[in-house]
């Protein structure tokens, strides 16, 4: 999350002749609650194994095409209650949160990379190079291209 929101920053700076302060002031503390303080999630609940089971999962095979059925069967709990559990934890559905880990990845390889975009675009989890621009376009704010050449 931090590169994606480094990265959104930026945007702001280079796209907007002056960035509205709010914006700016919101990415910046966000970045560095993330930085400093590592990922928000509630504190107030310790999350059930299969979630965090669900979590490594989805962390270390982001870029497979798995089902919500694979998913709930690998932890042992039915689908439903994968995506309510999921949702309330996380503030997000299973296939937002895999699309986030996709874009962080495809992120990091921009920033680390001399990799084609098609290629970090496979490899991320995407269709194609196509799916990752117009994904990374509307949650960075740009395009990998633009970010590549940077």
């Amino acid at each position: 999350m931090p590169v994606w929101l480094a990265s959104r920053l930026y945007t702001e700076f280079r796209e907007t002749d002056s960035p509205p302060p709010l914006v700016i002031e919101g990415l910046v503390l966000q970045l560095l609650g993330e930085v400093f303080c590592g990922p928000s999630a509630p504190v107030e609940r310790r999350s059930p194994r299969w979630l965090c089971q669900v979590r490594d999962l989805l962390h270390a095979r982001f870029a497979e095409h798995l089902t919500l059925d694979e998913i709930a069967q690998a932890v042992g709990i039915h689908p439903d209650r994968l995506c309510h559990g999921f949702r309330d934890r996380y503030g997000c559905s299973v296939g937002e949160y895999v699309r986030q880990l996709r874009i962080e990845f495809a992120c990091r390889q921009l920033a680390t990379s001399d990799a084609p975009l098609v290629e970090i675009a496979l490899a991320a989890g995407f269709a194609d190079q196509a799916h990752l621009s117009r994904e990374y376009l509307r949650l960075a704010g740009a395009t990998p291209s633009r970010a590549q050449a940077i």
